[in-house]
């Protein structure tokens, strides 16, 4: 080989290498850009997370505070008879019983808007 063509070989290689650097470079760009997003989704989600433990801490204060209420009042040491149990019951829709409720829509309200 030549002097000449070792030279356009070299250059041959040196116009490769700098086409796998500029890809290379834009590849790098890409995945810094992707590992931005990820880091600012992450940290979206970390607050998420933050929010519900916090979240979750109040629920559970909330029902020891409540159940500590209920000790105090001391329903445990109420006596209620069967009558009482089937009078409430009898209010509440849990109970199966139906309650008649009027018609009401034919009846004519004058109200102005």
């Amino acid at each position: 080989m030549t002097v000449y063509e070792n030279m356009l070989l070299l250059e041959e290689r040196v116009k490769k290498a700098a086409a796998y650097m500029k890809r290379l470079r834009a590849e790098n760009d890409a995945l810094k850009r992707d590992i931005k997003l990820i880091t600012a989704h992450n940290e979206e989600l970390q607050a998420y997370v933050d929010n519900y433990k916090e979240d979750e801490e109040r629920i559970a204060a909330s029902i020891e505070t409540s159940l500590e209420s209920l000790n105090e009042v001391g329903l445990d040491n109420l006596d209620l008879s069967v009558d009482d149990l089937e009078t409430a019951e009898a209010f509440s829709a849990i109970g199966g019983d139906s309650v008649d409720v009027p018609d009401v829509s034919d009846i004519e309200l004058d109200i102005d808007l």
